[in-house]
């Protein structure tokens, strides 16, 4: 049996939207579904098989269809930081906030009451379970849908998803909690259930993960490497990147692809890798090496690789036992990202190296007096020390390429 777990975070959630986008292309069917917060709401949707209507949920998502607050005191809340001209408003809604005791949730609470199908949540063959605290009974809950009073479905699915910012509601007399508080990613329920193989997307929220250190569990796990905003950003900007970043992200998972950042289909090869740095112009490796502060004694070859690895390994901020290939591929990535090469596609690692020179325009010449050479310095400025060396590359005619070994 194959399991999925779903993270709670809040409008976080529309990156399990495009995880679910991909689970659909790549063929994949889950027995059973776990989730906390908008994890259990996005599984709830799974369950009932209601892809469009989540697909309509999230493209349409806004602040005012989750919550019933004034939309310039929204927008204030989103911002930094309050202006002096805002602070009596914000001081106005302050007040009406704490007479009310807590935001006003109104929109969610319509929303999922009318696309909740407990019949068909209930008649389905898959799990189904979430996770809430029960505060008048001072307990967690972790509830597969057998054990959810009938007709309660909806609710139950609310109290998971019950900030303490929510203007509470009760179920039979009883107030609930938001069940990241107790478990945000509950794994252990579906391998409770007998599931050996669990499939979870994280939404790296703050909330407790219980730990499953079971060894006849294999767990594979999607998770962002860019960040996700604000769990309270309902903004549709920030949901369509979010939804763009768990396809991809999915796809980057079970299609194998490479790269922490972009989407690479071919493997660097450590010779490959080698070879790439070998080859960097003498012009390159001198103004890095100045940069650097590395060795001008010894022969390009040993300067590259007993130097310049070490270097740009701390610099990159990669594992210490990185391979060529794997450093290579972050550098180039880091250069795409200055050149603002396209997040989201699938490339062909002759693609991306093309990507790369076409995007390749002419840069001011900056002074070195910033880089002076030293420990402290790459220590302490590591993001401008990289922006520098990118430059170089970039501004010394080299061409971004790799040579296939197989050619």
């Amino acid at each position: 049996m194959l399991g999925l777990s779903l993270e709670g975070g809040g409008a976080k959630g529309a990156y399990q939207f495009g995880a679910w986008k991909a689970f659909r292309e790549l063929g994949m069917e889950f027995d059973g579904i776990t989730g906390t917060s908008i994890g259990a709401l996005n599984g709830a949707l799974m369950i009932q098989e209601d892809y469009e209507k989540a697909y309509e949920i999230w493209q349409e998502i806004a602040p005012e269809k989750i919550l019933n607050i004034d939309s310039k005191l929204y927008n204030i809340i989103m911002e930094t930081g309050i202006k002096p001209d805002q602070i009596q408003f914000v001081l106005e809604q302050a007040q009406r906030f704490v007479k009310d005791v807590g935001l006003d949730v109104g929109p969610l609470v319509k929303m999922i009451r009318e696309t909740t199908k407990e019949e068909v949540i209930r008649g389905s063959k898959k799990d189904f379970g979430f996770v809430t605290v029960s505060l008048s009974d001072l307990k967690p809950l972790e509830l597969f849908k057998e054990e959810v009073p009938r007709g309660k479905m909806a609710d139950y699915l609310l109290a998971s998803s019950y900030l303490p910012i929510f203007k509470p509601e009760k179920i039979d007399g009883k107030t609930f909690l938001d069940g990241g508080f107790y478990n945000n990613l509950p794994i252990n329920m579906l391998y409770q259930k007998g599931y050996k193989k669990v499939v979870a997307v994280r939404l790296m929220s703050k909330g407790r993960i219980k730990k499953v250190n079971f060894e006849d569990l294999e767990v594979t796990y999607i998770k962002p490497k860019h960040d996700l905003g604000n769990m309270l950003d309902l903004s549709r900007e920030k949901a369509t990147f979010n939804i763009k970043l768990g396809y991809y992200d999915t796809l980057k998972v079970f299609k194998s692809l490479y790269g922490e950042n972009y989407y690479v289909k071919d493997k660097i090869t450590d010779l490959e890798g080698i070879k790439f740095l070998q080859e960097l112009k003498q012009e390159t490796i001198e103004k890095i090496g100045n940069l650097l502060g590395l060795s001008t004694e010894l022969p390009k070859n040993r300067l590259v690789l007993e130097e310049l690895v070490p270097k740009l390994i701390q610099l990159l901020g990669c594992r210490k036992e990185v391979s060529y290939g794997e450093l290579v591929l972050k550098l180039l990535e880091e250069i795409a990202a200055h050149e603002k090469v396209e997040l989201f596609n699938i490339y062909s690692l002759q693609e991306f190296m093309e990507e790369i020179n076409n995007r390749k325009v002419p840069m001011e010449k900056t002074t070195d007096t910033l880089f002076q050479s030293s420990a402290l310095l790459l220590r302490f400025n590591k993001d401008k020390i990289l922006e520098k060396l990118i430059e170089i590359m970039l501004t010394s005619e080299e061409e971004i390429r790799i040579q296939r070994l197989s050619n």
